[in-house]
């Protein structure tokens, strides 16, 4: 079968006068070259595409289709945890390029209205990882990748939008659900916390210049425990009880007891000096049983006085001083004696 000569064309459509086959099947060429196109790895957690132009654009992520079908969904929901990174890969020039990636939060002011930029964790490269921006300037990106580091007191709800926020999607923000033994940096709850376990040991113990603040809103108790304080102060009420319980105020060394209500208060069925008491001022003291020893009274003279007994030991040496009994008789048989009576 005769070689037929024609130009290198038909199949690949370009004409070539430096090619030739001879009746052999020879080819000749002058030059021969080859240029292979390498495809870019796509990879990260979430890929970002455009579908649609102008107010009809919208977000892809691949792998997030409308259930039961292969249409990619538009501007799907997607969840995230915290302190966990997440990498967004931007392709958004692909289709019109009219559209950028940016994160927002709602406005606790005015939770209807325009949302606020959320920059916390964000950090932001160029594809051929040449230029990082972080915080605000890591926002309104349309290639490269986007990290997401999620703080641990991010909201619950964040968004992803253009920079006018449409269009939007939502971002659900969870708690990491952990098991097991884990050392953390920073441990933010917002529901219930219990810290339990047979024969556990719970240990609060900063070091350096950290503390331990315990502040309910609406007030807590604490129950079987031995408090060791350095400093205790309270802003309220304070009750201090319990059935057959003993509540001793006992300082050492140089220590004192200070009780100086600004108002009067009570003391009741309660004894006082059992030891010799070394010093007193008194606005008043009643007592409706009992007895007061070893104690100076009458500092000033009062007015009146009722006794239901008394008994002075000594002879009086003035017209003012209170008698006593055996004074008194002594006086009186004197007197009978020398007048006759």
């Amino acid at each position: 079968m005769p070689v037929i000569k024609s130009p290198f064309e038909a199949q690949h459509g370009y004409k070539s006068p430096g090619f030739s086959v001879d009746e052999l099947g020879n080819v000749t060429v002058r030059t021969l070259s080859y240029t292979v196109q390498e495809e870019q790895e796509i990879s990260g957690d979430f890929i970002m595409r455009q579908a649609g132009t102008g107010i009809w654009s919208a977000f892809t992520i691949d792998g997030y289709f409308i259930e039961n079908t292969n249409t990619l969904e538009s501007n799907p929901d997607i969840s995230l945890t915290r302190d966990q990174a997440y990498t967004f890969t931007l392709l958004l020039t692909e289709n019109a390029g009219d559209i950028t990636l940016n994160l927002y939060y709602d406005n606790p002011a005015d939770p209807s209205g325009p949302k606020l930029a959320y920059n916390d964790g964000l950090k932001w490269n160029n594809d051929s990882g040449t230029e990082e921006l972080t915080g605000t300037e890591a926002q309104a990106q349309a290639t490269g990748k986007l990290t997401f580091t999620v703080p641990a007191n991010a909201p619950a709800t964040l968004y992803y939008a253009d920079s006018d926020q449409t269009p939007i999607g939502t971002i659900t923000v969870s708690d990491p659900t952990i098991s097991g033994i884990g050392s953390f940096s920073t441990i933010l709850t917002t529901g219930n916390l219990t810290a339990q376990g047979e024969d556990a040991t719970i240990t609060l113990s900063p070091t350096g210049t950290g503390t331990v603040v315990i502040n309910p809103t609406a007030g807590g108790t604490i129950s079987n425990v031995d408090v060791n304080a350095n400093k205790l102060t309270s802003s309220g009420n304070v009750t201090l009880g319990g059935s057959d319980s003993v509540i001793a105020l006992k300082p050492t060394g140089q220590g004192t007891v200070d009780i100086s209500p600004e108002t009067t208060g009570n003391m009741n069925n309660v004894i006082i000096g059992a030891s010799t008491a070394q010093n007193g001022n008194f606005l008043g003291i009643t007592s409706s049983s009992g007895t007061l020893n070893n104690t100076v009274i009458g500092n000033v003279t009062p007015a009146t006085a009722s006794f239901t007994s008394a008994t002075a030991a000594q002879t009086p040496t003035g017209a003012t001083q209170v008698t006593n009994k055996q004074y008194v008789d002594m006086t009186a048989s004197a007197l009978a004696i020398a007048l006759g009576v």
